[in-house]
């Protein structure tokens, strides 16, 4: 009776030490487990070893919880198997928005990768390795980009319900899947920022009277149109964020802010834009046409007299209008990720610009009077077309950085040794710079360092 009692006692003890150790992320210190230590001890997986774990994981996952819970639950897993195809470890962890007990949901995910997993091996066993995934389940929860302060009121319940309503500056009502403006905004009358981004709003309709100190409005990643945004005439608005709508053109109510000052509307699809949409809007000083899908940029947008900072990035543009070069309060200019194959031949009339990001276009040469933009500090003409070095460059005595990474050059140009002034050259991916670039340009590189230049190759 005494050998049959220590034969079971040594059996559980052996089955309690094969058993697989299932933990959440949260208790992995307390179990005293390294997890730098195991991820540095298991391999990473092989593809089919890699598929067939994700797929036992995703059963068990599957069949333990709801096929479509709200909030949704987002499983985070670092499973490690050993040598024998079996379970060492799994490291788990949770993420959901409110409404559960989190405690609870841990223990019935560990509960389910414990028996889940009882007894199971991989088809093809041999050296230890790990597994990383992730996998949601469900609506996925937001997390909403707030800021929170005494003078701040961050959602609609609180709104409705708040006091002090004099006190309140800044209004957060983003990410709230809200279908129509609530009236609830113009209870804080001393409002300076309102956030209702990320919504489903079509239309918009704001009487700036009932909202007197209102600065920023921020309606990014709606659904308006130019004509969904109404705006009563005022002289407090100087921020209006409109980025990632439905617009086509710029929104007849922006003209109704006499003191806008930044306007973005990057994302929105611009096809509409006319000379026209320029008009009344002299005292924009920053405007955001990001990725905006703009092949043609009209000559209207002269007219824009104290524009300081002009973002093109990522459009259609093959050319710029030799109207820009009216733009003469320009400090900023940013064409990067377009088609364009020159710059305007009067550039040097855009004196003030200190900051130029030409990037990824289809330059291959420039124009003679940049030379007298001698306010640049940073040129950035990377991933251009370039195969002579523009002898212009060497004419700038306050740059900073210049950026010729990933052009054609197909030897180290030597007029960069003419450059007076810099503190950083990125000359990355070009022809020239092989292995052996360092021992072959060793004069050239010894030469800029000696001048204190920071050289990126």
């Amino acid at each position: 009776m005494k050998a049959i009692l220590s034969a079971l006692i040594c059996m559980c003890v052996q089955t309690a030490y094969a058993q697989t150790k299932v933990l959440s992320s949260k208790n992995v210190e307390k179990e005293g487990i390294d997890n730098i230590k195991l991820a540095n001890e298991y391999a990473n997986a092989e593809p089919s070893m890699l598929t067939e774990v994700m797929k036992k994981a995703s059963l068990i996952i599957a069949s333990a919880f709801p096929e479509n819970p709200n909030p949704g639950i987002s499983v985070f897993t670092q499973i490690y198997v050993n040598e024998s195809g079996s379970l060492d470890y799994l490291i788990f962890d949770l993420r959901t928005g409110e409404g559960y007990n989190k405690d609870s949901l841990d223990e019935h995910a560990r509960y389910a990768f414990l028996t889940g997993f009882d007894g199971w091996k991989v088809s093809k066993p041999g050296k230890k390795f790990s597994v990383v995934a992730m996998r949601t389940i469900g609506k996925q929860p937001v997390v909403r980009d707030v800021r929170r302060g005494d003078s701040v009121v961050i959602d609609l319940k609180t709104a409705l319900v708040f006091q002090d309503t004099l006190k309140i500056k800044r209004l957060h009502l983003n990410q709230l899947e809200l279908k129509t403006l609530p009236d609830v905004i113009y209870r804080f009358p001393n409002l300076t920022e309102l956030y209702l981004g990320d919504n489903e709003l079509k239309a918009v309709s704001i009487d700036m009277k009932r909202l007197p100190r209102l600065a920023q409005l921020h309606l990014q990643k709606n659904q308006l149109t130019e004509n969904g945004l109404k705006l009563t005439a005022n002289k407090t608005l100087t921020l209006l964020n409109l980025k990632e709508n439905k617009c086509k053109d710029i929104p007849n109510a922006v003209r109704k802010s006499k003191k806008l000052a930044t306007l973005w509307l990057g994302g929105n699809e611009l096809s509409g834009l006319s000379n026209r949409s320029f008009r009344k809007l002299k005292q924009v000083r920053d405007l955001n046409f990001y990725k905006s899908d703009i092949a043609l940029l009209p000559k209207g947008i002269k007219k824009m007299k104290n524009l300081e900072v002009l973002d093109l990035y990522y459009n259609k543009l093959e050319t710029l209008p030799g109207s820009i070069t009216n733009l003469k309060k320009l400090t900023h200019m940013a064409i990067s990720y377009n088609q364009i194959k020159a710059l305007p031949e009067r550039i040097d009339k855009l004196n003030k610009i200190h900051t130029l990001y030409a990037h990824h276009n289809r330059l291959s040469k420039l124009p003679s009077g940049i030379t007298r933009m001698q306010n640049l500090k940073i040129l950035d003409l990377g991933f251009n077309w370039f195969t002579d070095f523009p002898q212009e460059l060497t004419a700038f005595v306050k740059l900073q950085e210049l950026d010729l990474s990933s052009n054609n050059f197909p030897d180290f140009p030597e007029q960069l040794l003419e450059i007076k002034q810099l503190e950083k050259l990125y000359l990355r991916g070009n022809p020239f710079v092989k292995d052996d670039a360092e021992k072959k340009y060793s004069r050239q590189l010894g030469q800029l360092k000696s001048k204190n230049i920071e050289v990126f190759y």
